[in-house]
C-alpha cells in the first residue's frame, strides 16, 4: 500500500465516521452528548490532516461518499453508541495500514491515532480486542 493509497483510505474512513457521529450523536444526551461532538470535532480534525498528507504524497484526497450506510440502527440511544463505536473500530485498522505504509511523524500520528480510536469504540461500548476486526 502506498503513502496516498493509506491516507486515502483514512480520508474514506474519517469521512463515514463524521457522517455517523453526525446522525448519532444527535440521538444520545448527557454526557454521552457532549462525548459525541467531542468525537465529532476530532474526526474533522483528523480527516483535515489525513487529506492533507494526501496532497503532501501526491494525491487528490477522495470526496465524501453520496450516501453512508449506518452500521446499526441509531433511532435508540443504544444503537447510537454502537454505531459510533464500529466506526471508530473501523478506523483502527485504516489507520494500522497507515502506519504499515508511512514513516516518521506520520507513521506516529497513525499508530497513535488507531489507539485513540480503540479507545473511544471502548468508550461506546465495544468489547475490547487486541487486533480491530
Amino acid at each position: 500500500m502506498t503513502p496516498v493509497e493509506a491516507w486515502s483510505a483514512v480520508v474514506a474512513g474519517e469521512d463515514a465516521a463524521i457522517y455517523a457521529y453526525s446522525v448519532a450523536g444527535g440521538r444520545v444526551q448527557g454526557a454521552a452528548r457532549r462525548q459525541a461532538l467531542a468525537g465529532l470535532e476530532a474526526h474533522r480534525a483528523q480527516r483535515s490532516r489525513a487529506a492533507a498528507l494526501v496532497v503532501a504524497a501526491g494525491g487528490t484526497p477522495p470526496p465524501p461518499a453520496a450516501a453512508y450506510q449506518l452500521p446499526d440502527d441509531v433511532r435508540r440511544p443504544r444503537g447510537a453508541k454502537a454505531a459510533m463505536a464500529d466506526v471508530d473500530n473501523a478506523l483502527v485498522a485504516v489507520y494500522a495500514d497507515a502506519a504499515g505504509a508511512t514513516t516518521g511523524d506520520d507513521r506516529r500520528w497513525a499508530a497513535r491515532t488507531a489507539a485513540d480510536c480503540a479507545v473511544l469504540a471502548v468508550a461506546w461500548g465495544a468489547a475490547p480486542q487486541a487486533f480491530p476486526t
